[in-house]
């Protein structure tokens, strides 16, 4: 099962979760904890409905999970994995930049 074709092709899709910038955001803001979907929108300036399409996807492909509380829909992330993967990939994100950042730098110095 480890090197079956269905495992890559569910592990592509999983992955297109993350490659939407609006999405990152949401997950960045989740990581801290559950939101309700008018909070999501507040704290990360995306309009609601966008917010909500975004939800809808992740939690679809089981990114995230959803707690009906009343009139308001609360959302978290669905597995501290994920977090973990995020940050990793933030990591090496930021030490390329850094990177970037002295190469750009030790080049106009000359």
């Amino acid at each position: 099962m480890t090197d079956s074709d269905e495992l890559f092709e569910r592990h592509a899709e999983f992955c297109k979760m993350f490659s939407n910038p609006k999405r990152l955001r949401i997950l960045h803001l989740l990581k801290d904890g559950e939101y309700s979907v008018s909070e999501i929108s507040e704290e990360t300036d995306i309009a609601q409905p966008t917010v909500s399409q975004h939800l809808r996807k992740m939690r679809d492909q089981g990114v995230v999970t959803k707690r009906d509380a009343g009139l308001n829909n609360y959302y978290a992330i669905a597995d501290e994995r994920i977090v973990e993967g995020m940050n990793t990939m933030r990591e090496v994100l930021l030490d390329q930049l850094a990177d970037d950042a002295a190469v750009s730098e030790r080049t106009n110095q000359r």
